[in-house]
């Protein structure tokens, strides 16, 4: 219900018609529904409180502004050079690719390894070494959609990157909406995108030709809604689970359309939420997501110069939660907010250009750039190349001067929760500074089914190299596996038992040998699929029932199996291994006389055949069915192999990892693995691997007892 509210909620917030009572009824996605005109009519008295909230935080601003012009230096702007206006330098673009080998999402599904395409912007005769500029687009959007201003700084002297952000690009979002994706961000889009911009300084730097040219103590990034969060992870705030969990497990309506992209972050697995990039020294986020994905306590941690700059009527990132309160929480000497009154969400100029059709409502566009490009100029001159010069453009003066009253511009240094107050004349309706975090309760334990049937959402984890189970197809660049059409095949079967009319989202994570308990006891997920051993007694997580089993043995190539003698020594045999795996363990316990090779990391068992390939060792020691997965994914002859010995040296039953005590759904996901429609997908991708399961099932239950 409150998803589907959510949604009607959306639609009626871009209607034409603007939002009432009546209009989100209308765009409730079922025909016949149960109202809760409580819930609703709550809703449109938050809006009432809101707007006037918004005028007179607008009217504070502009009594700021109006104070700091009349308290600031007078400086004859009129002779000032207007940074609205083309710079001296021409401009060369060029599209660079670089390669990067990480985990991605992307409009295909996860891969291990993707191209960042950029665009680069070049001032035609450098002199000298040039400051840095990058610009990281929104949900949504393209690199393309920030030429103009790409060409603007380029032209005052800067070398400016876009880098294309492919997990939420305006191809991405295209394919979910064609039905090819099923969700619209994945989670870990809030780590991947900072991590795009520190790969692309990475490869810039060891790119002679680039390099050279950049004075890399002098760079800044700048984005846009959704590249605004994204430029201010990378410029010191930590993305705050702890708020951003509290905040989203209410599952409360809101205004604030932005909520709906920050409470994907809720599904983030375990990480370094630090994102900081050492090199970035001044950032400017434009329409930002901030406040619960950052909150007070992150945005506080910013140390470098930061430029906010917001508009009035932004219905996706409303500026009062967004831009206004979280300037209040900026902690840094050096900061500013702009404020566009009556400016909307986007800089776009017309229709074609525009990704995001709903958004479009976006008055003076031209205007608005000018704004952009003025304000953002004038902050790096400041900022990125040290030109104190420049200082009186980042005034409210300044600000004045070019203001037109069809679109006013303000810019201020400082604002204070008092203010707000005195300004709206009583206590505002969502606190300027927010309650402090409470702790949550270990004690909780969370009804996975009613938290399914209310988001409409499926969490699961599965590896990316554990061909058949979850691994990267290389010849089509796509993250697969039998857990994949388990996890899809499963939310269509919650639909059927949860009796849920709407599609179940399901978020795909990647999983590790290293993380994946920590996943499930968590709650990041609600379940992990891969080749997990049942073991006894796992604290924090249980097991489903078995539903594959496989046993460790020593992959040779033909002319070394003689080597790997069993019933003799096996001294000298130089045998590959996973690291930290449970496989090393029972190796180093039985084999104390073999020479371990140890693998590492999710590439370990790719690199590993790939030694027994060049004869760099004798045998890589795993479990047999993830050993001829392996060699069925890079596409090798099976029969250049074998397997040592016939018969398993451990028996491993694999079982999905499960939360303890939600026994519910623990019922629910067995029932799932004995349903015929889990048949159907295990002999697509288990299939081949039968065989072998079926003996060493005989063997192990049957044989080895005796």
């Amino acid at each position: 219900m409150i998803v589907s509210f959510r949604s009607a909620l959306l639609l009626a917030a871009t209607d034409s018609e603007g939002l009432s009572a009546i209009n989100v009824i209308g765009h409730f996605p079922t025909e016949e529904i149960k109202v809760n005109t409580d819930l609703i009519f709550s809703v449109i008295k938050e809006k009432s409180n809101f707007l006037r909230y918004n005028e007179t935080t607008v009217r504070a601003i502009s009594q700021q502004a109006n104070s700091e012009i009349v308290s600031g230096h007078q400086e004859n702007l009129a002779q000032l050079p207007d940074l609205r206006h083309k710079g001296s330098y021409s401009v060369t673009q060029e599209t660079r690719t670089f390669a990067i080998d990480r985990v991605r999402q992307t409009q295909i599904g996860f891969t291990d390894s993707y191209n960042l395409d950029t665009d680069i912007y070049l001032p035609v005769d450098l002199t000298k070494p040039a400051p840095l500029v990058i610009i990281t687009h929104g949900f949504g959007s393209s690199r393309s959609d920030f030429q103009y201003l790409g060409k603007h700084l380029a032209s005052h002297g800067y070398i400016v990157l876009i880098p294309e952000h492919i997990g939420s690009n305006s191809d991405y979002k295209k394919a979910f909406l064609r039905g090819e994706l099923s969700v619209d961000v994945s989670p870990i889009e809030f780590y991947s995108r900072p991590q795009d911009i520190t790969y692309l300084l990475d490869a810039v730097e060891k790119d002679a030709e680039l390099t050279n040219l950049i004075n890399w103590e002098q760079v800044g990034i700048l984005g846009h809604s959704f590249g605004g969060n994204t430029a201010l992870a990378i410029a010191g705030a930590p993305i705050n689970q702890e708020r951003i969990n509290q905040v989203c497990q209410k599952n409360q309506p809101s205004l604030n359309i932005s909520m709906l992209l920050q409470c994907r972050a809720s599904g983030l697995p375990p990480g370094d939420s630090n994102l900081r990039d050492d090199r970035i020294k001044a950032v400017v986020a434009a329409n930002p997501v901030t406040s619960s994905i950052f909150g007070i306590e992150s945005m506080g941690k910013i140390q470098i110069p930061t430029m906010m700059l917001a508009g009035s009527h932004d219905t996706t990132t409303p500026f009062i939660t967004e831009q206004a309160h979280p300037f209040l929480w900026l902690n840094t000497q050096n900061k500013y907010l702009g404020l566009m009154a009556g400016g909307t969400h986007g800089y776009l100029i017309n229709k074609e250009e525009s990704h995001n059709l709903a958004l479009f409502n976006n008055p003076l566009p031209e205007l608005r750039r000018s704004y952009l490009k003025a304000m953002s100029l004038a902050f790096f001159e400041v900022y990125v190349r040290n030109r104190s010069d420049y200082q009186p453009y980042l005034s409210s003066a300044y600000a004045q001067t070019i203001s037109d009253r069809e679109l006013p511009l303000y810019l201020i240094q400082s604002l204070t929760p008092e203010q707000l107050e005195q300004a709206y004349g009583a206590t505002p309706p969502i606190p300027p500074i927010p309650e402090s975090l409470v702790a949550a309760s270990p004690t909780k334990t969370a009804d996975i089914l009613a938290e399914i049937r209310d988001t409409k959402t499926l969490k699961i984890a599965m590896r990316s190299n554990a061909a058949p189970f979850g691994y990267i197809d290389d010849r089509e660049s796509l993250w697969t596996g039998y857990c994949g059409d388990f996890a899809e095949s499963l939310a269509e079967y919650l639909e059927e038992k949860l009796d849920i009319a709407a599609k179940i989202k399901v978020v795909k994570l990647p999983s590790s040998l290293q993380n994946r308990f920590e996943l499930v006891k968590d709650k990041t997920v609600h379940l992990e699929c891969g080749p997990n051993t049942i073991v006894e007694n796992k604290q924090d997580i249980s097991f489903s029932n078995p539903f594959f089993i496989s046993g460790t043995r020593f992959l040779v190539n033909n002319d070394r199996a003689t080597k790997v003698n069993l019933d003799g020594s096996l001294e000298g045999l130089q045998a590959g291994v996973l690291e930290n795996s449970t496989t090393a363990e029972f190796l180093r316990e039985t084999y104390p006389e073999i020479d371990l090779v140890y693998f590492q990391g999710k590439k370990g068992r790719i690199e590993g055949l790939k030694a027994i390939s060049d004869g760099s060792i004798d045998a890589f020691v795993s479990d047999g069915v993830l050993l001829s997965g392996e060699i069925e994914r890079q596409n090798l002859a099976q029969n250049n192999y074998q397997l040592i010995p016939e018969n398993p040296l451990t028996c491993d039953f694999y079982g999905l990892i499960l939360p303890k005590g939600d026994r519910q759904w623990n019922n629910l996901v067995n029932a799932f693995i004995r349903s015929e429609r889990e048949k159907e997908f295990q002999d697509k991708w288990l299939g081949d691997y039968s065989s072998l399961a079926l003996a060493d099932a005989d063997y192990c239950l049957n044989r080895r007892e005796n």
